[in-house]
Order: structure tokens, then sequence, then C-alpha cells
């Protein structure tokens, strides 16, 4: 059975030790994305300094989903935006 791998990156896109692993690839539907974004967060917590910056998935050595602080403040600010009414004519 093939394997799926995860690896937590820093800002610079070097991989952290101790954070990646491989597992069984289950092949189950799902967004690979949504699923790194949970686990960044969990990752990082209130931790504004943490060195997780980014969290990539690979199934057979091609991403198939990623996650990272940039994109948190990019969807942040899409949803602020969203929100904001817009300005009188």
């Amino acid at each position: 059975m093939a394997q799926l791998r995860m690896e937590v990156r820093d800002s610079a896109g070097t991989p952290l030790p101790g954070y990646g692993d491989a597992f069984f690839d289950l092949r189950l539907p799902g967004d690979h994305c949504r699923v790194a974004q949970n686990l960044l967060r969990m990752i990082r917590g209130d931790n504004v300094r943490s060195p997780a910056h980014s969290i990539h998935f690979f199934r057979d050595s091609v991403e198939i989903g990623n996650w990272s602080v940039d994109d948190e403040r990019m969807e942040s600010l899409i949803d602020e935006y969203a929100h904001t009414p817009p300005a009188a004519a």
C-alpha cells in the first residue's frame, strides 16, 4: 500500500524535523488543503513565534495539498473584505 507523506516547513521552506510523518494512503476523498490548515492551526496554537509556517501533503512525490501562514492571512483578509459594507457612492 502506498504512503501519504506530510512535511511541516519553516518560513524558508526547510522541513522541520520531528513534525513530518508518513502513513498509509487510504485514498479517502477529502480536501488535503483543509486538513493541512487544521493541522497547522493545531501545531501553531497561540504561538505566533512557532517555526511551523506551512504543511504539505505528498502522494507519490506529488504535492496534493498544502496550507501556510500566508494562506491563513490571505483567507482572513478575504473574509474581512467580504463582511465590509460597500462604500457609499
